[in-house]
């Protein structure tokens, strides 16, 4: 799953922009923001924290134009603490319950219409817990610990 994830996030040419979306202060709720801000050394400008507006973030992501736009969310699908799952847009918005609303569904539509070659996907994380003032559990942390260290492997950097 990691391999597959890594090659997702880099793209045939790099081309790809991960935007981390999410509330800081709602324990997992902060997965994506917080691989965002984590990637941000190892991928540059292709690493975006947009917290809970990624509609803020329309601007650069299509100045960018990425082949590929990956957003990273929790998203409860019944799945373990910490399982990282990848969803095309339409499965996500089919059944699941997002916990940010139609405004997700909205930028993802205005990108599409602006970047009509951008491919959408979601990775998913299944949070532990998104109570308000709690820390990212045990089990979201490892999860983007070992993307941060994938992403090290594969790039050839030991350090931020």
């Amino acid at each position: 799953m990691l391999g597959e994830l890594i090659n997702i996030l880099l793209g045939r040419n790099g081309g790809a922009l991960l935007i981390g979306v999410g509330n800081d202060i709602s324990g997992d709720d902060a997965f994506g923001p917080e691989l965002a801000r984590r990637l941000k050394p190892l991928i540059g400008e292709r690493a975006i924290d947009s917290g809970l507006a990624p509609e803020n973030w329309t601007g650069p992501i299509v100045k960018l134009a990425p082949e590929r736009l990956v957003i990273a969310d929790a998203v409860a699908f019944g799945g373990n603490p910490g399982e990282l799952r990848i969803f095309s847009p339409e499965e996500l918005f089919e059944g699941i319950p997002a916990t940010h609303g139609p405004g997700l569904g909205a930028f993802i539509a205005y990108i599409r219409d602006r970047l009509p070659d951008c491919e959408v996907i979601i990775l998913a994380v299944q949070p532990a817990k998104t109570g308000l003032m709690e820390p990212l559990s045990p089990e979201v942390e490892s999860a983007i610990e070992k993307i941060v260290e994938e992403f090290k492997l594969i790039l050839g950097k030991n350090e931020f």
